[in-house]
């Protein structure tokens, strides 16, 4: 079987960075906010482009990046495209039938996550991610009117800050916990699923099983190693923002160049990790191409022994018809044969007829007067008795007729039941050939949809990761700002008191208060000490 339409995945780097653009793009105003619902009528044209097939509302990319559904791949297909070379049309309908379903469902999925989405309040917009942060927003908007920190409450706000992101930082590591026992829950089943489709193709296949118990083992082995990697990656995560946390605490004592020094070891770091985890994606992306080959090449051999089985049944049934042909041809021979013996009978029956005659003439000749009248009563019988044969002749003809028609019809009846049977036949087995590369395509779509998720759940991870950082680095210099104004405050207060200090003792050696008077009397104590400290009184 040659297939000529194969729907491929996109690279998942690709996928996300599509997918960030637009929503980018409809933040920003750049292009019209455009939902899954909008693109309803889009994806269900099969000759749509498929950058119009990308959704620019928040919600809507948030659900696609949540499902690791790639919208490109909604697209409605015609029956025409579902149908390979050597199909028939109940084939396509049939395939045709479970990938659109597939696809309405992926739909209906995305409608409903938008929607918990709205429901829940959830925006997407960066530093807004519900009604409780435009709350807090607007709180910190009326505290600061007048430009300035309030240094009164800041560092209780800072204590408030750090409990809310040790809070929210638990409320992430527990809510990747519950995401990965969800995720090794679903491996699981779908691990038993495919236990149980290898039990039931044991019969037909018991020559791959090893091959596939060893496929399987690996499928565990990279599992497994993926999780190692994943919690390692959550531990690095944790580590981090405890050493982030401490580096904080350290920072507020620390001097200009210490702090340049912490910076410049965090962007290393930060520049290792990234590296990190750049060959961990391009291992993860070879495995899994490794993976597709594979079962790739599985598939090939499948379909090689299923084109053999079926060449074999056509083979059995050109000899099964060559057979009742040559079982015809021996039936015919004999109802010839019998034929043949039958005029030979008739013949020879015949001649003994004429013998008789021609004795009976001579009887009759000798005895022509005395036997006239018995002549004529056998001649009377003699017609009858040849009356009775022939039709008796006409009747084993008809009967011979009527077995030659019945011998036939049971033929032609056997060669179409053969015929209806080897259809059965063919049409069971590319039905269970359909259901097969269904189920292993969904086990694709399945392993790229996880590794989707698993992608968007790093790369959101790693914003969290930097947006807390450039969130301590502004509390540090808030901080920084404040300790400032406060020195400053300290140090004209110190200066004003000194001032004070020199004008009063001006006046404690001075001969009158006149002179320091104003116009209306009243001394200035604010021009009292700007006076210099040598004035004299």
């Amino acid at each position: 079987m040659t297939i000529t339409n194969q729907q491929h995945h996109r690279p998942a780097i690709e996928w996300l960075s599509d997918l960030q653009r637009a929503k980018v793009e409809g933040l920003s105003g750049a292009k019209p906010k455009i939902t899954i619902q909008d693109l309803i009528e889009k994806v269900n044209d099969p000759n749509a482009p498929e950058q119009a097939l990308i959704p620019t509302s928040p919600r809507s990319v948030e659900a696609c990046f949540r499902l690791g559904v790639d919208p490109i791949e909604l697209q409605f297909h015609p029956l025409a495209y579902y149908k390979y070379t050597g199909d028939t049309d109940e084939i396509a309908r049939i395939r045709y039938e479970k990938n659109e379903q597939v696809r309405r469902e992926r739909i209906k999925s995305l409608i409903d996550l938008r929607k918990k989405l709205v429901d829940d309040g959830w925006s997407g917009e960066p530093g807004r991610p519900g009604a409780s942060s435009a709350k807090k927003a607007a709180a910190a908007a009326n505290s600061n009117q007048d430009g300035r920190p309030n240094s009164s409450t800041m560092v209780e706000k800072e204590r408030q800050r750090l409990d809310v992101l040790r809070k929210r930082h638990e409320r992430e590591i527990a809510q990747m916990i519950a995401h990965e026992a969800a995720r090794k829950e679903l491996a699981d089943k779908q691990q038993r699923k495919v236990d149980a489709l290898e039990a039931r193709a044991a019969e037909m296949a018991r020559q791959k099983a090893e091959h596939d118990k060893e496929w399987m083992v690996r499928q565990r082995e990279l599992e497994l190693q993926r999780l190692r990697e994943q919690r390692e990656l959550e531990r690095e995560g944790k580590r981090m923002a405890e050493e982030r946390y401490r580096r904080e605490r350290e920072a507020q004592r620390a001097k200009e160049e210490e702090e340049k020094r912490l910076k410049k070891e965090a962007y290393l770091r930060e520049l290792e990790r990234r590296q990190r985890t750049a060959e961990h994606r391009a291992e993860t992306e070879r495995i899994l191409s490794e993976q597709a080959e594979k079962v790739r090449v599985r598939k090939q051999a499948m379909e090689a022994a299923d084109a053999e089985r079926s060449k074999r049944l056509q083979q059995e049934a050109h000899e099964r018809h060559l057979a009742n042909l040559e079982k015809r041809k021996k039936a015919e021979e004999r109802i010839n044969s019998a034929l043949t013996a039958n005029s030979e009978i008739l013949r020879k029956k015949r001649e003994e007829f004429i013998r008789r005659e021609r004795d009976a003439e001579a009887r009759r000749s000798e005895l022509e007067r005395q036997e006239k009248l018995a002549m004529e009563q056998r001649r009377q019988q003699e017609i009858q008795r040849e009356q009775e044969r022939h039709q008796k002749y006409l009747t084993a003809q008809e009967m011979e007729e009527a077995r030659k028609k019945a011998l036939r019809e049971r033929a032609e009846a056997k060669e179409r039941e053969l015929a209806e049977l080897a259809a059965s036949r063919k049409r069971e087995m590319d039905i269970r050939r359909v259901e097969r590369e269904f189920e292993l395509k969904r086990r694709l779509d399945r392993v790229d949809e996880i590794s989707k998720v698993h992608l968007y759940q790093r790369q959101a991870l790693l914003e969290r990761i930097m947006d807390d950082y450039e969130r301590t680095r502004r509390m540090m210099r808030d901080r920084q700002l404040l300790m400032r104004v406060r020195k400053d405050t300290n140090m004209a207060a110190s200066m004003q008191r000194q001032q004070l200090s020199q004008a009063m003792e001006q006046l404690r050696y001075g001969r009158s208060l006149e002179r320091l008077a104003g116009g209306n009397g009243a001394v200035n104590m604010d021009t009292l000490a700007r006076r210099p400290a040598t004035a004299r009184v």
